[in-house]
């Protein structure tokens, strides 16, 4: 071990004990699931020390913050990116006429397991995704007809789709 290496270990010790709560309560107060942040920070942390060549003390505080904000906004991109399951059927099932016998079979059987795990969402939960996904409104506009904030409606959609595509994905995995 180097003596260079060994400065930075003791360096890098020393900001992830002064930085980590901090870095987390960022992240924590900008998605959707705050008991992923911890992850997250530590990710921040794992990059960090992956680019140990470009950290100096000067920089390493604005660093760690474009780090962590930039990891924030990976995970959010993903999350809009990932087209709902459910949503991309119905949306894509053109003319079911002309669909043989068993992908209308599989697209009743779909549609019956979607309305039975959209039944047990709590109340709230499920009146936000019916809106969103029979009536395709926007979290903004659900937000003002149900008078919420649109970051609880955001939430609440985020559960409600998790809730959706694991249930359709486990009964889909026991088939295959």
């Amino acid at each position: 071990m180097n003596k260079q290496s060994s400065t930075f270990d003791g360096f890098f010790s020393e900001c992830y004990l002064k930085y980590r709560v901090f870095i987390k309560n960022y992240i924590a107060i900008r998605i959707c699931h705050p008991y992923e942040a911890e992850d997250l920070a530590q990710d921040v942390f794992v990059r960090l020390w992956e680019h140990r060549a470009f950290v100096n003390k000067d920089t390493v505080w604005s660093l760690l913050v474009t780090i962590a904000r930039n990891l924030v906004t990976d995970k959010i991109r993903r999350y809009y990116k990932q087209e709902d399951f459910i949503s991309y059927i119905y949306n894509n099932v053109e003319d079911r006429s002309r669909n043989t016998t068993e992908e209308a079979v599989q697209y009743d059987e779909l549609e019956k397991l979607h309305h039975t795990v959209v039944e047990n969402l709590p109340a709230k939960r499920r009146r936000i995704y019916e809106l969103s996904f029979h009536h395709e409104l926007s979290c903004p506009a659900i937000a003002g007809k149900l008078s919420l904030s649109p970051r609880t409606v955001e939430c609440q959609l985020l559960l409600a789709r998790k809730t959706v595509r694991t249930y359709l994905k486990n009964e889909f995995s026991k088939v295959g």
